[in-house]
């Protein structure tokens, strides 16, 4: 409860220093957060494979954040996102032990066709690593549902919703960077970041 409790606050500080144009105090909380979410998943979460991809992940946006925050290597920061997003997504897989559910990679992929639609006038040269990312965040969430639908559980049903609430961030990042600026965006994709992060942690803990 008081971890939890430690995340949240965390991740609230690191949201008002967005608000306030205090970069410093949002990338340093940012971190704190992922640091405090990567100790629960080490002291809380059960030895088993799917524990150490979800740290993993949780290194590597880590770095990705930090590099993002300052503006440079930007090709590097894409990658290392992508990197998080493939530990993540292994974290999933490696739970998989049964058929596929076609229905639910169409239903990913008709959302998805119809956001990138919707910001493709304004991608311009950035139409590769969206779609890139849309991909890879298309696939995450597969894997996650893959597993709530295998295994019906409280837990897994959270992972999913951790899986989605992370596109819905990337894609509102999207919106408010290149089609049309949202207010309070610092709420609503930073926000939702944090949740997702904490949601799929918190289905390896309970």
């Amino acid at each position: 409860m008081w971890s939890w409790l430690a995340i949240g606050l965390s991740g609230m500080y690191s949201v008002l220093g967005a608000k306030q144009a205090n970069p410093t105090q949002s990338l340093v909380f940012k971190i704190f957060t992922l640091l405090l979410l990567l100790i629960l998943v080490l002291t809380q979460g059960p030895s088993a494979d799917h524990s150490y991809w979800i740290a993993g992940g949780l290194v590597v946006s880590m770095f990705a954040d930090t590099l993002h925050s300052f503006k440079t290597r930007k090709l590097i920061y894409f990658a290392a996102y992508l990197a998080a997003q493939v530990c993540y997504s292994k974290s999933f897989w490696v739970q998989l032990n049964g058929d596929i559910v076609w229905w639910l990679l169409a239903l990913l992929l008709a959302a998805s066709i119809v956001a990138f639609f919707l910001l493709l006038p304004q991608l311009d040269s950035l139409v590769f690593p969206v779609v890139t990312m849309g991909i890879m965040l298309v696939q995450l969430a597969w894997a996650a549902g893959e597993v709530w639908l295998q295994t019906p559980s409280y837990a897994n049903a959270i992972g999913f919703s951790g899986t989605v609430i992370m596109t819905y961030s990337a894609l509102a990042y999207a919106i408010h960077g290149f089609r049309k600026p949202m207010k309070r965006a610092y709420v609503w994709v930073s926000g939702s970041y944090f949740l997702a992060h904490a949601l799929i942690v918190a289905s390896i803990i309970y």
